[in-house]
């Protein structure tokens, strides 16, 4: 049986959690200490579905940690990073990695340059890169009436995206053992050669399009008809450069193909094939990481600047958005 510590029980980590679960493994939470007692009560998600969320689906874990010294004893096979990009950073990645041993990390941060400082912090061959293929939220959105038949349930929901595979890569050594985790809970996952790659390049056009929408606040009809949808889309352009130069490959053909065209055709399916309100859930997830929004963005230009690719437009972006987002009235 595998044995799993997912470090950090919000949205994202409470998903691979329950999946890892559900394939057999055991899972232990390491969360602050703040946030132990409601861990231990355990953890309540609810799956996506077109006519709205299903029915509850609870777990709890095995066991909650908040102390690196109460690591120290415990054998992990799987340690998931499931904390944003901006959490990454600072000496308790250190800390963590002296009391792990050898068990495989499995990271899962979509900024262009977190696969490196990982593996500034751990031996490269202990690293697995993973890609969300999710969305998850707490539950009720804010913007939720009351009267809306989901109104009434409270935990995290989750939206397993179609056709979109989670997919890992790393050491041949270490990969099948996480993919197989997650597939015995009947996960969609896919080995692939650089999981990073792939994720560097969704994060390049989509976290420009998340920068303007929040300049719109968050109305997909104002972006549609604002100079910030051109800025988004030139900045996207640039990010898939920059993508393409840090990894030494060239563009693939969607890449290449990024348009106006395309994304104006893509928001309004986006917002219509959306199971849940796309512009609550938008707002609601992405003010509260709106510091990651802006890193992102500031690494596009910091590995712009040392490819000698082009960040006119990405420049432009981030000094359009405000150090902390400003929801306005709507108009």
């Amino acid at each position: 049986m595998v044995t799993a510590l997912v470090v950090g029980a919000g949205a994202v980590g409470q998903v691979y959690g329950h999946y890892l679960q559900r394939g057999g493994a055991s899972v232990s939470y390491f969360v602050k200490e703040q946030y132990k007692e409601e861990c231990e009560k355990g953890f309540t998600l609810y799956r996506c579905r077109r006519s709205g969320l299903g029915g509850a689906e609870h777990f709890r874990a095995d066991a909650i940690y908040t102390r690196f010294d109460e690591l120290r004893d415990q054998a992990f096979d799987q340690v998931w990073l499931t904390v944003p990009s901006t959490a990454l950073r600072g000496e308790w990645l250190k800390q963590l990695r002296d009391v792990i041993g050898n068990a495989t990390v499995v990271m899962l941060q979509p900024d262009l340059d977190d696969r490196d400082y990982v593996m500034n912090v751990f031996p490269p061959e202990q690293v697995v890169c993973g890609v969300v293929n999710f969305i998850s939220y707490q539950t009720p959105l804010p913007d939720l009436p009351s009267h809306h038949p989901d109104a009434d349930k409270h935990g995290v929901a989750y939206l397993l995206l179609p056709m979109m595979t989670a997919d890992f890569s790393g050491h041949p050594e270490r990969v099948p053992a996480v993919a197989e985790a997650m597939a015995s809970g009947r996960f969609n996952v896919k080995v692939e050669k650089d999981a990073s790659r792939v994720y560097a390049d969704r994060s390049a056009w989509m976290i420009p399009l998340v920068a303007s929408l929040e300049l719109e606040n968050w109305s997909f009809k104002k972006l549609m008809l604002s100079p910030s949808l051109d800025l988004a889309v030139d900045s996207a352009k640039e990010a898939l450069h920059i993508v393409a130069a840090k990894f030494g490959k060239r563009q693939n053909w969607t890449e290449r193909l990024f348009s106006m065209f395309w994304v104006k055709m893509a928001l309004p399916l986006m917002r219509f094939l959306s199971p849940m309100d796309a512009e609550s859930f938008l707002k609601f997830h992405f003010v509260k990481t709106a510091p990651q929004t802006r890193l992102m963005l500031k690494t596009f230009i910091d590995e712009g600047h040392k490819l000698g690719q082009s960040t006119t437009h990405l420049e432009a972006l981030l000094e359009k958005l405000p150090e902390e987002p400003v929801l306005k009235n709507a108009a």
